[in-house]
């Protein structure tokens, strides 16, 4: 007996209301570590789990978690779901050609496809961003990830937090480095976004329960838009591409594929 990852009982919840919400026949494509677990609360196949998370499909799924490009991780998904390794491996003759193969897929999956975006996918988001920002031609990865700041002092004009203090008016963390953008969001929506006038710069996402502030997060521009934190935390989507099916932020978050 392995007991499984220690799942927040919130979370786990999810996973049983996502089974009342999708056909049985349905896959999810999500992080690996609760594979095993989502499997067995609803009993749906997922793309990957502790036993497959060193398949080729793990680089390519967390690619298409940090890319910015909603088309891609469409690709990517419609690709493992009906080529899966073995398609990997036959295309894998060069990386542009495996790139190619899989950002034209020929085929159509068979049962209905889901992303299922959850929340401790923020903290391994270094981990996903190691993986997915690999280059495949020259090697190499720039990881990047979620910086929480521990603030005790909120007001309209500044932040006091550990470590950095942040000029709300200036659009500057320690009157040196710029801030882009300040992003108000709550229950996965966005309540309010502010533009500093920084052309570069990192983005302060405060996440907002009632009246309070619970997290702060500091990200530069490349986690800012990635598909990951676009969909989860914003809830912004291509709505061509998929279709928002449970929310359940803070703690999860489903949507359909259109195929």
């Amino acid at each position: 007996f392995v007991p499984g990852p220690s799942i927040h009982t919130g979370l786990y919840a999810t996973f049983l209301e996502v089974k009342k919400r999708v056909p049985e026949d349905s896959a999810l494509l999500t992080w690996w570590d609760y594979g095993y677990a989502i499997t067995d609360a609803t009993g749906l196949a997922t793309f990957h789990d502790g036993g497959a998370q060193t398949s080729p499909k793990t680089y390519f799924i967390a690619r298409g978690l940090i890319g910015s490009d909603p088309e891609e991780l469409y690709d990517i998904t419609q690709y493992l779901a009906t080529k899966g390794n073995r398609g990997i491996s036959e295309n894998n003759t060069s990386p542009e050609a495996l790139l190619a193969a899989v950002r034209n897929p020929k085929l159509k999956p068979w049962n209905p496809i889901y992303l299922f975006f959850t929340a401790d996918m923020t903290g391994k988001y270094g981990a996903i961003s190691k993986l997915g920002s690999w280059d495949i031609v020259n090697g190499g990865s720039k990881p990047r990830g979620y910086q929480n700041l521990a603030c005790n002092k909120i007001t309209n004009e500044e932040m006091s937090c550990r470590g950095a203090k942040i000029d709300l008016k200036a659009g500057k963390i320690n009157n040196q480095v710029p801030l882009k953008r300040l992003v108000f969001i709550r229950d996965g929506q966005v309540l309010r976004e502010q533009k500093f006038g920084h052309a570069q710069g990192y983005t302060l996402q405060l996440l907002v329960s009632g009246q309070r502030i619970v997290e702060v997060q500091l990200i530069d521009d490349v986690v800012f838009r990635s598909n990951y934190n676009q969909m989860f935390l914003l809830g912004r989507y291509d709505r061509e591409l998929f279709e928002e099916t449970y929310n359940a932020f803070p703690f999860s978050r489903l949507y359909r594929v259109k195929f």
